[in-house]
């Protein structure tokens, strides 16, 4: 196997780990082991959450750098664990270019769950979160109605390439507006576990965690970005939330 071929395998590993929600020393390490694997000599990898720079050395003495910018990431954590035994199967069993290639188009071009699936999930999740805030099951009903609205809302938007600030903005709208319509229509009498268990569908969990995970393990750059991607999301919803509260709750027992 080329030098070219060599970085192009771990390069299209690392960006398909790194946009789809893996934390930064998995992207790393799997990269470092897959080049030390197949045949460098030394291997430096540097990521944060939108950039991959990768250095190698040959025994030849050839140098190759490569850049690879992340315009887009998501979650999907069904394809980092195909990634992770992938990079396994590389490190310990002879595969071609080839046949690395075709097992990473296989990966990438899975399907997802039938989007009817992701959107009963969401909502599903919105009624449980309200249940588990002490809402009743009425008020649960009304959560599993905002938490389907916002995943349509999100996936709409998200076509259209919107800012994750503004998509959060308009999710925590969505559900304090609906809450409160709820309210005052007579619906429910605890819209704030409504909309406590509505937005929990748009809390960023994973860049939390991985902000943490990040800083931990002595990445502070990449911890830092990440905490600073979920203190805006978390703006973002407050904001949303905040502004049907204080146009309308005039006009709305709560």
């Amino acid at each position: 196997m080329t030098g070219s071929q060599l970085s192009h395998i771990a390069m299209e590993i690392g960006v398909t780990l790194l946009s789809n929600g893996a934390e930064t020393y998995r992207v790393e390490e799997s990269m470092h082991r897959i080049c030390m694997a197949m045949g460098a000599l030394s291997a430096e990898i540097f990521v944060v959450p939108t950039t991959i720079i990768m250095g190698m050395t040959f025994a030849n003495g050839d140098h190759m750098t490569r850049t690879h910018r992340i315009h887009t990431r998501g979650i999907n954590l069904m394809k980092v664990e195909f990634i992770n035994s992938l990079s396994r199967k590389v490190c310990y069993e002879e595969m071609s270019y080839e046949e690395v290639l075709t097992e990473l188009h296989r990966i990438n071009s899975t399907p997802p769950y039938p989007y009817f699936l992701q959107v009963l999930a969401l909502g599903f999740v919105a009624q449980m979160f309200t249940l588990f805030f002490g809402g009743n099951f009425q008020a649960s009903c009304i959560g599993f109605v905002i938490g389907v609205g916002i995943k349509v809302q999100t996936d709409v938007m998200a076509r259209f390439e919107t800012n994750i600030f503004f998509i959060n903005i308009v999710g925590g709208f969505i559900a304090a507006t609906v809450a409160l319509a709820a309210s005052g229509l007579g619906l429910t009498s605890q819209m704030d576990a409504i909309i406590i268990g509505s937005i929990m569908t748009l809390v960023p969990g994973l860049a939390i965690t991985n902000s943490i995970r990040d800083i931990i393990a002595g990445d502070y750059l990449s911890g830092l970005t990440k905490g600073i991607e979920a203190l805006l999301i978390g703006t973002g919803i407050a904001t949303g939330v905040g502004i049907p509260l204080s146009l309308l709750s005039a006009f709305v027992r709560v």
